[in-house]
């Protein structure tokens, strides 16, 4: 396989890799803050009725 097109592929895999893992990472550091993912809404879990 040519070397070039094995470096756009790994580069773009690694891309995704790092999104994902960065993703995790900020709702991760989120939940340790009191924080919870934004529900559909827009709303806080603080807001929350239940």
């Amino acid at each position: 396989m040519d070397t070039q097109l094995l470096l756009v592929i790994m580069s773009i895999v690694a891309l995704h890799v790092a999104a994902i893992g960065g993703g995790g990472l900020v709702l991760g550091i989120m939940r340790l803050l009191g924080r919870g993912p934004a529900t559909a809404d827009g709303a806080d879990n603080r807001d929350s009725i239940h």
